[in-house]
């Protein structure tokens, strides 16, 4: 299904819901399936909007000449020394034929991504072994154009999987892409690269304060001094893990059909770890009963270390515990009132930063139950082709995109907090977004080791980043609505 199919199908979705929410009698008559068509559509409206766009090919057989040297074929990406004019001797890297990030025809795009299959499955084992992928790989460059072909011929002999030790093993680029992508609520904020584990930001907490120049012979009485504020944050990227372990005994073709799911949900346990620290974090881990709390039972049924210092919600301060400890207007509890009203009094808590990019967070039983019987509430099908749509947004109100996530969850207290006692509520956050960034030390990497006593490949993956606000302590920069009824 391509990307616009997917959303088209998505629309027609949620505005069968909404149709239902306003002209049914009993509109929470099926609530369990609605909930479930708003889960699909939305999750198609992310993909569609964040899978890779496809690797163009350009160039021609022709432009493949680029990878051929004095010494042969320069197979991966390489440093080199060339003069320019002007500036003397430069180093500059040249990309190989099988990481190139710019597959020259559909041939090139091919090797490609055989390389780098490959790479991947030798990557899991602690002594690499693949002869199906050599074979593939090899047959593959027979099919090389004819001017390329000869010089491939130097390093391949002609007896099948001989000179596959040519091609680097190295984990490189259309993988590390994948990676890469920011997904869901994390790609929703802006990002702000560290060079370094700990930052310390100076900033301005209070400017000066104009006064009327008073008409004066001296000069220095001419001005009234004011003193400015300044103080200093410290941002610390936190590390965040998932440790696979693999039989060492898999066959390499288990490995293959397994490296797909592997890298995906890699990526998956990684993003949705900091997208509930995003929500959820507490780095003293005493507001909500974390120990006993699974959000939608995400973390598995066998979850061990919830509630421990390894827990991931205490990576650091998600977005409702700032809301809360800034306290005053920004926490709100509703009960059984929802309406555009009472919606815009928690839009009022961010006060002068209403001017800013904002976004409303929430679970999507909220929005089938609540939201979309607003009139004001205006569904993504209503936006026009022009719209710009955030990833996963879903809806407006007030202009203000609407995005859901599965860790704002329906089993809160009336205080908006989890305590494993009472579990009937749920709450909702909206956030100025340009008051939050990422700051990221480094995006997701992928390591493998073997362990011997257990005898299997550790495939580890690792995120190095955190998510806090650079506004002086107390601004109202985000707000937390609770006490709402998830039906």
């Amino acid at each position: 299904m391509s990307k616009q199919n997917a959303v088209e199908e998505a629309k027609k979705v949620i505005a069968g819901i909404v149709s239902h929410q306003k002209s049914s009698e009993n509109r929470l008559q099926n609530f369990e399936s609605q909930v479930s068509d708003l889960k699909e559509a939305h999750r198609k409206m992310v993909e569609a909007q964040t899978q890779p766009t496809a690797i163009p090919v350009s160039g021609g057989d022709l432009a493949l000449r680029r990878f051929i040297s004095d010494d042969g074929v320069q197979w991966s990406t390489e440093t080199k020394t060339i003069d320019t004019p002007g500036l003397g001797r430069v180093n500059v890297e040249q990309e190989g034929l099988v990481d190139s990030g710019s597959p020259c025809n559909a041939w090139h795009k091919e090797l490609v991504d055989i390389a780098q299959k490959r790479s991947f499955c030798r990557l899991l084992q602690r002594e690499p072994h693949t002869p199906k992928n050599d074979i593939k790989l090899y047959s593959h460059l027979q099919k090389a154009p004819g001017f390329l072909r000869d010089h491939i011929s130097k390093a391949f002999s002609d007896s099948v999987g001989v000179g596959a030790e040519w091609i680097p093993d190295a984990f490189g680029t259309s993988l590390y892409e994948t990676f890469q992508t920011p997904r869901n609520l994390r790609s929703l904020f802006p990002e702000v690269p560290m060079d370094r584990e700990t930052m310390l930001l100076p900033r301005i907490d209070r400017g000066g304060v104009p006064y009327i120049r008073a008409a004066s012979t001296d000069a220095v009485a001419n001005y009234t001094a004011s003193t400015v504020g300044t103080s200093q944050a410290t941002i610390r990227a936190a590390s965040l893990a998932v440790l696979y372990n693999i039989d060492q005994d898999a066959a390499e073709d288990t490995i293959m059909a397994i490296a797909p799911a592997l890298s995906k949900a890699i990526v998956s346990d990684l993003e949705d770890g900091f997208e509930d620290c995003m929500l959820n974090g507490d780095t003293a881990g005493t507001q909500d009963t974390i120990a006993t709390w699974n959000p939608r039972s995400r973390w598995g049924g066998g979850s061990t270390g919830l509630g421990s210092p390894g827990d991931h919600r205490r990576a650091f301060d998600g977005l409702r515990k700032k809301a809360i400890a800034t306290g005053g207007p920004c926490t709100k509890g509703y009960g059984a009132a929802f309406t555009f009203t009472t919606l815009m009094e928690l839009v009022a808590a961010l006060g002068e930063l209403n001017g800013s990019d904002r976004i409303f967070i929430m679970p999507p039983e909220l929005v089938v139950a609540n939201l979309l019987t607003l009139t004001e509430c205006v569904t993504v099908e209503k936006y026009g082709p022009l719209a710009s749509i955030l990833t996963g947004e879903i809806s407006r109100i007030a202009g203000i995109p609407v995005v859901m996530s599965r860790f704002l969850t329906t089993d809160m207290n009336t205080g908006g907090v989890y305590d494993n006692i009472t579990t009937n509520r749920t709450g909702m956050v909206l956030v100025a977004r340009d008051s939050y960034p990422i700051f990221m030390r480094r995006g997701i990497t992928v390591e493998q080791d073997k362990h011997v006593p257990s005898g299997t490949i550790q495939l580890a993956a690792t995120l190095r980043a955190s998510q806090t606000s650079m506004d002086p302590a107390g601004t109202q920069n985000v707000a937390y609505g609770y006490h709402l009824p998830p039906v």
